[in-house]
């Protein structure tokens, strides 16, 4: 075997390899996430029916969501922005480590999306909650 199709086999192997790293951080991200969502509802039910805090929750919880959403989008600018900086390097790789950034890339937006996801699906339930709340507290009090 030549030296060069050597090459390219270990090439090939080290892609296949940072290919699968990709994969466990990622897996282990979205695990880590699935946790956290988790006990984000554990608390929210115990914060929910506290009685020192309960009356001032609903408000705390949905500027704390304000300000998450806030982040993501932060987050989501970065991103594009180190993504179009990177761009002309990625192109310049050799091909295995072009694949490699390329497939990484692409783990990394769509850990993003679903970051994205859970926050935008919090709102909504936060808002649901709001609006339950409102018409449960004018069920019980019909004069207001």
């Amino acid at each position: 075997m030549r030296f060069s199709e050597q090459r390219g086999e270990d090439l090939s192997k080290i892609t296949e390899l940072a290919k699968g790293a990709v994969d466990t951080a990622v897996g282990l991200g979205v695990l880590g996430l699935q946790k956290l969502q988790v006990g984000r509802v554990e608390l929210h039910r115990r914060l929910r029916t506290n009685d020192r805090l309960g009356p001032t929750y609903d408000t705390l919880r949905a500027q704390a969501l304000r300000r998450a959403s806030h982040l993501d989008a932060l987050v989501g600018e970065a991103l594009r922005t180190v993504e179009s900086s990177l761009q002309p390097m990625a192109g310049r790789l050799p091909e295995p480590a072009r694949q490699v950034a390329s497939f990484a890339q692409g783990r990394i937006d769509e850990m993003h999306a679903t970051l994205s996801r859970h926050l935008a699906d919090a709102a909504a339930s936060a808002s649901a909650d709001a609006t339950a709340e409102a018409m449960s507290r004018a069920e019980a009090d019909p004069s207001a």
